[in-house]
């Protein structure tokens, strides 16, 4: 009989002393491969989300200042021309009119209604429906407090906003109109400036001709936007598309505001996820040469008759440790079992927070295969290690002092 046929039929007849230890390294394996797994896919998936996001594909315009004689006005004839470059996946335009609120609620607060842009959309808190973008006709999304007020009691409300009308140079009287806040959104997203209110595109174009004193349907074409952001293909296209932007007389800036690391809960599992496989490896080690240690003791006249009959100390030793370490492997099987359902668990309690979901892809977060491979290999090694020792002792033991209790 070969050692490994004779090491495989020692651990099914020893199962029951090789609970501890298998289910020792289980756990270990398991909730290694969890944090690694989470932790590396969305690293991953933060990594190429940042690099392909819209913030560090956009691309900048804003308007000259008017007193320039070659100052170009950011109308809609220059947004399409804009979209028709090479590279340009998208152009959005950004206006914004002023708006004064004041009811029963609120004391009063001066608000700057502004369309709405997918490459910045700001962080909701709270919203009269699920897909709040792009906003219907009339409907308006605010600050959750602007200038000391709470505007949280406005939402779901229809409310009375006062805006601005021309009359002549210089001069202009006040105008109601009536909006529907759909949404409230943390006010310290301030990247399209402090009290904004974001609104539907027709409202806030009608609320700036009126103030401008021109028809709504000319506004664009005329007095044209504040800002236009070009959005382009992919992050390698970004510096040749700003550079034809700039050759039309336009003053492109890249825009690269968005995170660049993975969000704190999920740096987190990754630090935690290092620190656990050594400790669970310290613990995987000591637990290998406690259970190996005490099954050479409790086997002792086993390993004298071995070594009566002619098994030499190498063989002896190359048994216990082959032990170990079919043990050690069936233990890193079922911890690649238990680590899916883990990883699975983690994956889906991430998918329900809101600001951990895009980091989150695949029901199982495992690992690649090489890195898998690896970690339990390491697990089974450490196993290996911590039971060499007191295999070596148990070995080189004389068959009359390991028979003497017979």
């Amino acid at each position: 009989m070969s050692l490994l046929r004779l090491a495989l039929s020692n651990v099914l007849a020893l199962r029951r002393r090789l609970y501890g230890l298998i289910t020792l390294v289980t756990v270990a394996a398991a909730v290694c491969l969890a944090s690694l797994g989470i932790a590396d896919r969305a690293q991953g998936a933060a990594d190429n989300g940042v690099r392909e996001s819209y913030a560090n594909r956009s691309i900048k315009i804003d308007r000259s200042d008017g007193d320039r004689p070659d100052a170009k006005p950011l109308t809609d004839r220059a947004e399409r021309r804009l979209r028709a470059l090479p590279g340009v996946q998208s152009v959005q335009h950004r206006a914004q009119a002023s708006f004064g609120l004041k009811d029963d609620r609120v004391d009063g607060v001066l608000l700057y209604a502004t369309t709405h842009r997918a490459s910045l959309a700001p962080p909701v808190l709270d919203s009269v429906r699920s897909h709040l973008f792009p906003l219907r006709p009339g409907e308006v999304v605010l600050p959750a407090t602007a200038q000391g007020e709470n505007l949280a009691p406005e939402l779901g409300r229809k409310i009375t906003v006062e805006t601005t009308r021309y009359i002549a140079q210089g001069q202009g009287t006040g105008a109601s109109d009536t909006v529907r806040v759909v949404g409230l959104y943390d006010p310290a997203w301030q990247l399209d400036g402090p009290d904004v209110a974001y609104a539907d595109d027709a409202t806030v174009v009608r609320w700036a001709a009126a103030k401008a004193g021109m028809a709504a349907e000319s506004y664009p074409s005329t007095v044209g936007y504040d800002q236009l952001t070009v959005v382009a293909e992919s992050s390698g296209k970004v510096a040749d598309v700003q550079h034809r932007i700039q050759r039309l007389g336009y003053p492109a800036t890249t825009l690269r505001q968005e995170l660049s690391a993975l969000p704190g809960v999920l740096e987190l599992i990754r630090t935690v996820g290092r620190v656990l496989v050594v400790v669970l490896g310290l613990l995987s080690f000591a637990g290998a040469a406690t259970v190996t240690g005490a099954l050479a003791r409790q086997r002792s006249r086993e390993i004298g008759i071995l070594k009566a009959v002619g098994f030499r100390t190498r063989s002896v030793l190359t048994l216990l440790v082959l032990e170990t370490a079919l043990a050690g492997a069936v233990a890193a099987v079922l911890g690649t079992v238990l680590g899916a359902a883990l990883s699975g668990a983690g994956a889906a309690a991430l998918r329900s927070r809101t600001d951990t979901a895009a980091y989150v892809e695949g029901a199982v977060l495992l690992p690649g295969p090489g890195m898998s491979l690896l970690l339990l290999g390491a697990l089974v090694v450490v196993v290996v290690a911590g039971a060499l020792l007191p295999a070596r002792r148990a070995a080189a033991l004389p068959p009359t002092d390991a028979m003497k209790d017979w």
